[in-house]
């Protein structure tokens, strides 16, 4: 090889390494710098002619407004009105226009100016606005202007009556806002010609990928993958960086997927887990935004029309003692747990905040409620001091009659005999109370055997009325039936049935007073099959009524004479156990109706 051939070699080395590369890149990168100077050439010459033909354009107006002056104010001059007056006018017609307006007599005083007193301007006759409209019929300066201090476009007209003269009008307009109005044409122009470059460009671009197929397929796939085709792969086998470029896209849609689907799945699992909880999860930012809330959260704390996302964690709970949990939680970036009472329910909520990762990542609360638990325990706790209570007291009589026996009662034999008759009373008032207990538990825990038929109900209200008609005679009650003709047979145990119906008018007797009536009816509603007694007695209070169903429970002493408190509790759990419900209405001192449901035969059938 000679040496004229390797200087060209290294020249054409030296060369193609300024270069681009891609041919898309040269493509762009020529067309832009020719459009570059075409645009900037003629955005110059544009600019050029639109300062021209704005001022030119803002002289005519400018002089119009003054000629409009000079019609305005040649009335004013001509009947020799007072200065005031011309004052005002000149004040009046620059606020309307938006300029200075200034008038001014054939001898240069100013008799009115609309942004100063005429009273404290110098003569203005040798002003070259002035005196070019008092020589040529129009006048134009630019200077600052002595008065307001600023630089200002003049231009006047004389004020003609006939052939009289009267004046000169002048108007001024800041130029300030003509420069403003200047600087918008040129970026109007700029931004016009900055467009266009943009434009330019564009099509640059366009020009360089039609030459480039590959990047437009490579660009179709990538909007699909961004849309969700993530199957989507480039069918490019070029080796250049195209080609490349192509492969790597390829291996990324794969992981992308992969990833994708992983979270997803990982995503469902949670949504899932969180839906069905029976706890609530609340998720917040570092600033005590909620970020995420399951149902069961929106629920707990009284947001089940609406969602707690987005609300501060002091709205979403409202409530200071679980809010001050969480609190600390943020602030310390530790474990933190409490309870509260909550809502008008008094709902007892537990709430154990942990922090995500870091004090900035916020924290996740989870809220358990306790209200059944603690009302599990306190139901307990009164079950098992009802049951001391009603036992302790006929164990006290039979011990103290024990004693007294013992003490030398049993030699006595009417005595003896008397307290063995309390013994036995006592002792049967304890079997009862076991007895009870143990129907009670054997209700509640399913193992009462319920011999569930279809029967017709009257007869068993019949059987119930006429068991304690005598009863209910010796009373001085009126003790009637309302039965209708035709009543669907309910599914029920017709000797419980009996009992329970046997309980309810026994305590209608027992709580209403002579020559008050109680009334025993069923009816039809639906699938069920309503029983119901009706007294006129005493009536239950409205404090009482709630808890009237509670084991042990009784109401005030009119209502409490005699009974264990477990009768109610009793036909409570019976009638849930037919799959029915029982309630009662009262109003004090009016008298009580106890209602209680059975399913019919055809529900139970269908």
């Amino acid at each position: 090889m000679d040496i004229d051939s390797k200087d060209r070699e290294a020249r054409s080395r030296v060369s193609t390494r300024f270069m681009p590369t891609s041919l898309r890149s040269r493509i762009a990168i020529a067309y832009a710098t020719l459009m570059i100077l075409c645009v900037g050439a003629l955005s110059l010459y544009l600019v050029e002619v639109g300062q021209g033909s704005y001022m030119a354009t803002l002289h005519q107006g400018v002089e119009g407004q003054a000629k409009l002056v000079a019609v305005a104010v040649r009335p004013y001059l001509t009947d020799h009105r007072p200065e005031a007056e011309i004052d005002a006018l000149a004040k009046r017609l620059g606020q309307e226009t938006g300029v200075r307006v200034t008038i001014i007599d054939r001898t240069g005083v100013v008799l009115g100016d609309s942004e100063h007193d005429p009273l404290t301007m110098e003569n203005h006759g040798q002003r070259p606005e002035v005196r070019a409209a008092l020589e040529s019929g129009s006048g134009e300066s630019q200077r600052q202007s002595a008065t307001v201090g600023y630089n200002t476009l003049y231009v006047a007209v004389p004020i003609h009556d006939g052939d009289q003269l009267l004046g000169v009008a002048r108007v001024a307009l800041p130029l300030a806002e003509v420069n403003q109005a200047s600087l918008e044409i040129v970026r109007a122009i700029g931004l016009g010609g900055l467009v266009a470059l943009v434009l330019a460009i564009l099509l640059a671009l366009v020009i360089a990928r039609s030459v480039t197929g590959p990047v437009e397929e490579l660009t179709s796939v990538a909007g699909r993958v961004a849309e969700g085709e993530l199957d989507r792969r480039v069918r490019v086998y070029s080796r250049d960086e195209v080609g490349r470029l192509g492969r790597v896209f390829d291996l990324m849609a794969d992981r992308l997927q992969s990833t994708i689907k992983t979270i997803s799945s990982e995503r469902n699992t949670l949504a899932t887990v969180l839906a069905t909880m029976a706890d609530g999860i609340l998720i917040v930012d570092h600033q005590g935004r909620v970020v995420q809330a399951n149902r069961a959260a929106d629920l707990l704390l009284g947001a089940a029309t609406s969602s707690l996302e987005g609300r501060s964690f002091v709205e979403a709970l409202r409530d200071h003692e679980l809010s001050a949990v969480l609190q600390r939680c943020l602030q310390q970036a530790t474990p933190q747990s409490g309870t509260a009472e909550v809502g008008s329910g008094r709902r007892f909520l537990r709430i154990v905040a942990t922090p995500l990762r870091g004090k900035q990542e916020g924290a996740l609360a989870l809220l358990q409620d306790l209200t059944e638990i603690r009302r599990t325990e306190a139901i307990r706790r009164d079950f098992v001091a009802n049951v001391s209570h009603e036992l302790r007291t006929p164990l006290a009589s039979l011990k103290a009659l024990v004693e007294t026996l013992e003490e030398g009662a049993l030699d006595e034999p009417e005595v003896a005999r008397d307290f063995l008759s309390k013994m036995h009373v006592e002792l049967d008032g304890l079997t009862q109370v076991v007895s009870e207990l143990l129907e009670l538990s054997r209700i509640e825990s399913g193992r009462a055997a319920l011999a569930l038929r279809p029967e017709e109900v009257g007869p068993i209200v019949r059987e119930a009325v006429e068991r304690l008609a005598a009863q209910g005679d010796r009373a001085g009650l009126k003790l009637s039936m309302q039965l209708p003709p035709s009543l669907p047979r309910a599914v029920a145990d017709r000797e419980r049935i009996r009992q329970l119906l046997v309980n309810l008018i026994h305590n209608a007797v027992k709580f209403t007073p002579a020559g008050g009536e109680i009334v025993v009816g069923a009816r039809h509603e639906g699938d069920r099959v309503l029983i119901s007694v009706a007294d006129t007695g005493v009536g239950i209070s409205s404090e009482d009524l709630p808890r009237i169903f509670e084991r042990f429970y009784k109401a005030d002493r009119s209502r409490s004479g005699g009974g264990t408190g477990l009768g109610l509790a009793i036909a409570k759990h019976l009638v849930e156990a037919h799959g029915g419900r029982i309630w009662a209405e009262s109003v004090e001192g009016k008298g009580s109706t106890f209602t209680f449901s059975l399913p019919t035969a055809e529900s139970a059938e269908s």
